[in-house]
This record gives C-alpha cells, structure tokens and sequence, in this order.
C-alpha cells in the first residue's frame, strides 16, 4: 500500500531530473549536426593547434568570453565558453601549455573514439598506461587528471564518488609531447 504524498515526491524527482538534464545540454546554434572536431595528440583540436599565438586563435575563433591570468602559476587562460575550448599559455611567454575542450558536447573526438563525458576508464581503456602516463586525483578540486606526455594528450575527470557525474570526461586537452612532464602538481586548489 502506498502512502499518502509518495506520488508527489516521484513527481518532484522527475521533474528535477528532466530540468537538470535539459539545463546540461548545450543550446544547439542552428538546426544541422555538427560535424566531429578532431583532437589530434600533441597537435590540435580542429583547427586550433598547439603551435599557435593567440593573436591566431583569436582569428579563428574569434575574441575570447573570458580571459583570465594565474602569475602564481605562469599561466594565461583564453576561454572560448560558446565553442567549448579553453587554451593556456605560459604567461611569461605566450607560448602554448594545452589546447583544451569542455562541457557535454560530444562532438570532440580523439584518434580512438574518445568523446567527453565518456567514462575515464574507456580512455584509459584506449591508450592504457604506457608513453609517459600519469595520473593525479586531486580530491579537494574534485577531478582526476590523466595525462600521456609522450603522446600530448590529457583527459580531466569529474571525481566525486556517489555523484552520477563521477569519473566522467568532462575536459580534454593536447599539448606539445613531454612540454608538461617538468610541471608540479596540476591540482588547483588554493
């Protein structure tokens, strides 16, 4: 038998989860697929490429939603909100660090099918542990980094056990092979 205001309680728990689903999904540009935006290792993303200024992003992709700098870390952000990519340089010289992708846009994709929010397993999986693998959990900023410095390549998880987001690829990022391998902890938290 059921008890009075169950009906209710499912009724908010549907609700709320066809809200959060529909306020993930991107607001589509035009009606027509979009094509896939190869993330080629060590090299680019589409046509951003890891041998580029910023002056070259800018005309690709036109003037940044969000510029930000880190002098404590050497780095320079351009963030791309409305395309999905977010780029660092080396404050200090301009030079590119990664040239990254985010959010829930599955139209990125790697040599070996890798697209975000696609279980970090699978990436792993995919290029498994070799060619300079590395691995940080960095639990109090809640993601897992895995990064391949032979290949140039990185994938960012969401690490939030319980969380139905946990261990999903929400970021992915190339680089110039062995350019981060030097580099301290790539946690964030301040």
């Amino acid at each position: 038998m059921r008890k009075a205001g169950r009906p209710a309680l499912w009724t908010l728990v549907v609700v709320l989860a066809a809200q959060l689903t529909a306020a993930a999904q991107p607001e589509p540009r035009d009606p027509a697929p979009q094509e896939d935006v190869p993330v080629v290792p060590g090299e680019r993303i589409g046509p951003v490429t890891t041998r580029m200024r910023a002056t070259e992003m800018v005309a690709v992709l036109g003037r940044p939603d969000r510029v930000d700098r880190y002098p404590e870390r050497n780095i320079l952000s351009y963030d791309w909100k409305s395309e999905g990519y977010l780029v660092s340089f080396e404050l200090s010289t301009g030079r590119v660090r990664v040239v990254g992708v985010y959010g829930t846009v599955s139209r990125f994709v790697t040599d070996r099918g890798i697209r975000l929010m696609m279980p970090l397993d699978r990436a792993l999986r995919a290029y498994g542990t070799g060619g300079g693998y590395a691995r940080v959990d960095c639990r109090q900023d809640r993601i897992t980094l895995v990064r391949y410095h032979d290949a140039g390549l990185q994938f960012a998880a969401a690490y939030d056990p319980g969380q139905p987001i946990h261990g999903r690829i929400f970021n992915m990022g190339v680089f110039r092979p062995g350019s981060l391998r030097a580099e301290g902890s790539p946690c964030v938290t301040r």
